[in-house]
């Protein structure tokens, strides 16, 4: 399937109405071109819609943070997952307009039935937490929402703090929540954004976090630094990842074992010899 179903005509159609303010009619046509896998448009005319409003915003609005409040909050009402999709990704450039409302409906973005609603939410989690100093103390407190929808959209958050001078915030934020138990956060956590993110970019950093979260005893975050070794992180430093494994070989939880025994198997692909040698040395079985 193309990565586009917008026409050329759609797509002058769609800025003229974007210039007249007649949002509604946009949606309309998005609706007509949602696909049956997630209920919306696919994901190159949505970044379309969105490129465009933030165009005519920024070379025609009096007072940008304004307009953008007003027209994210639109889309954010609105029933159609297209149109939350597109609000949630325009309205954290309106956070220093109205914090608290946009803080609001990033909670309920964030909490959409829809997957892949939620998957846009995560992103402006990041994006808010880029460019937006002051909300790094409410990711903390969203730490403990009663909500996992929220807790892992704070995961993503950290993406945003994906730098040399925050580091050390975005790991405040996952080391509370490496503890979590629900699995829809742990997936996202150990495995996806502490491996395969902050583990590729900063790998001396997130090995020494690693390490030291390796000698706690709570069996999620025993999981996540586990996990945090399944894929290319733990490929590319496979004699590091087999010295913070080696703490886990005696786990006697199914959970941790199983952990264990699906990264052992994905780093004995690329490292078939260490993984061997490993298990000789560490473990009497090798985890099933």
């Amino acid at each position: 399937m193309k990565n586009s179903l917008l026409t050329n005509r759609q797509k002058q159609e769609i800025e003229k109405l974007i210039k007249e303010e007649k949002l509604s009619e946009v949606i309309s046509i998005l609706e007509k071109i949602k696909t049956q896998h997630a209920g919306t448009a696919k994901t190159q005319d949505k970044r379309y819609v969105i490129k465009y409003i933030v165009k005519n915003i920024s070379e025609n609005s009096a007072d940008q943070e304004k307009d953008f409040f007003n027209t994210a909050i639109f889309f954010c009402k609105r029933k159609e997952d297209v149109a939350k999709e597109i609000g949630i990704s325009l309205i954290w450039k309106a956070y220093n307009y109205n914090p608290e409302e946009v803080k609001a409906y990033l909670i309920k973005i964030a909490n959409d039935p829809n997957w892949e609603v939620r998957e846009y939410a995560g992103n402006a989690f990041a994006n808010i937490n880029l460019h937006n100093k002051d909300i790094y103390k409410t990711m903390l407190k969203w730490t403990k929402h009663p909500s996992e929808n929220v807790r892992r959209a704070v995961v993503f958050s950290t993406l945003g703090l994906r730098k040399k001078e925050t580091l050390s915030k975005a790991f405040s934020i996952l080391e509370r929540l490496m503890s979590d138990s629900s699995n829809y956060v742990k997936k996202n956590l150990g495995p996806f954004i502490l491996g395969s993110y902050f583990g590729n970019k900063f790998p001396a950093e997130t090995l020494m976090e690693l390490r030291k979260w390796s000698k706690l005893k709570d069996v999620n975050v025993r999981w996540n630094v586990i996990m945090a070794f399944n894929n290319s992180f733990g490929n590319n430093h496979p004699e590091k990842a087999l010295s913070i494994l080696k703490y886990f070989t005696s786990e006697v939880d199914p959970g941790l074992k199983r952990a264990l025994g699906s990264t052992l198997r994905i780093l004995s692909k690329h490292h078939p010899k260490s993984v061997d040698k490993f298990k000789l040395k560490h473990m009497v079985h090798a985890p099933k």
